[in-house]
This record gives structure tokens, sequence and C-alpha cells, in this order.
């Protein structure tokens, strides 16, 4: 099922359209998405994963209605009390502070025993850099870097505690000035994590016998 709402805003001069949706059961989120001159400048996803199984259609349907109308009203309520975390917000903080850009704050939450047996799995925590509210929905890459070269390694989402993990194994051949770069990225938020891989250090051959 696939429903939600629409509303055009004006604050102060500026006209915002708010849009409230339904992804539908295959990703059970509730998204709003703030648009302004026909750019995203905000999006909250929700997830309703934890009643979504245990109810029938009819149930299910009206317990969506009313949390899409819910979520609706709240991003409308906080877009004019000025409340919303937008970037044209960034006025007023200082240019130097980098908690005043949106986007995404990435911490490994394994950072002792990420790495182990020429296997790497990074669990991920996302939050919003500005609300420090964890999110959901997000995509998550790891990649390794050398030079201009971009070697995929693994991608995931993060789930409804704004948590993602990736596994995947490690080349034995890593080279001086390797990155290992973890990117989430959602609509116009983004954010990354960049390890400094050191090379593997050779074994010595055994003397020869004489």
């Amino acid at each position: 099922m696939n429903f939600g709402f629409n509303s055009n805003v004006r604050v102060g001069e500026a006209l915002f359209h708010v849009q409230t949706e339904d992804r539908g059961p295959s990703h059970p989120y509730l998204d709003t998405v703030v648009y302004l001159s026909g750019r995203v400048i905000y999006k909250r996803s929700i997830s309703y994963e934890e009643f979504a199984g245990g109810s029938d259609a009819e149930t299910l349907a009206q317990k969506l209605h009313e949390r899409l109308a819910q979520q609706h009203r709240e991003v409308i309520s906080e877009l004019e009390a000025g409340t919303l975390p937008i970037p044209g917000k960034q006025k007023t903080l200082p240019a130097e502070n980098p908690e005043a850009r949106p986007g995404f704050e990435l911490r490994l939450m394994n950072p002792k025993n990420w790495f182990a047996a020429g296997t790497a799995i990074l669990e991920i925590e996302l939050t919003d850099r500005i609300s420090k509210q964890l999110v959901g929905g997000a995509d998550v890459e790891a990649y390794l870097e050398v030079g201009k070269q971009r070697i995929h390694c693994a991608d995931s989402h993060t789930g409804t505690k704004g948590c993602a993990k990736l596994t995947f194994l490690m080349p034995p051949d890593v080279v001086e000035g390797t990155s290992l770069i973890v990117r989430a990225v959602d609509d116009d938020r983004q954010g990354e994590l960049r390890f400094n891989l050191k090379p593997r250090p050779r074994e010595k051959s055994p003397a020869p016998v004489s």
C-alpha cells in the first residue's frame, strides 16, 4: 500500500513543499521530504517494521495513515517554528563550526576487532550531524582508494536503529597510501570515515643452507 500527503508551506518569503509517503512493505519506512525550489533540503525516515508484520491489512492501513498524518504535521510544525534542521539555518551559525553543515556522522562501533584473518567486519552507526538522531534507510558503502582508483568492497544500508554491517575480504597486496573509506549517502546528506592502511610486513625468506 502506498499513500501520502502533500502540502505547500510558506515561511516568510520562502515557499516549501512538504511530501510524506509510505515506501511500501518491501521497504517499510515513512518518508517526509521538504523541497525548496524543487531541491531536497530535508528528509525524515521513520520505520514501521515493528508493527507491519503483526497486523491485518485493514488495521495496518489505519495505523500507517495515522502515523503518516502525525509525521507530516510534526515536520510542518517544526518548519513553521524554525526548529527544523535545514540548510537555511546555517546563516545563524559560525561558518567554521563543522556541526553547522548538514550531513552524517559515522562511528565505527568495533574499532578493536574490525579486522581479523584477512576479513574486515565494519559495524557502523549513523547519526545526523545536526539533530544527532540515528538515521535509518541510508546507503552505506565501503571501498579502497589508491590514488585516483576506487575499489568497491561492500555495501549495505542502515536499519531502524541507524546501524549497518559491512563484511568483506581485504586484498592481501595493500600498498602504501591505500585508504579504506566508508561513506553514507541519503539524498542531499552524506558523510564518511577514512582509514589509512599500512601494508602487511613481508615474511623474510629463510637463509640458504650452505
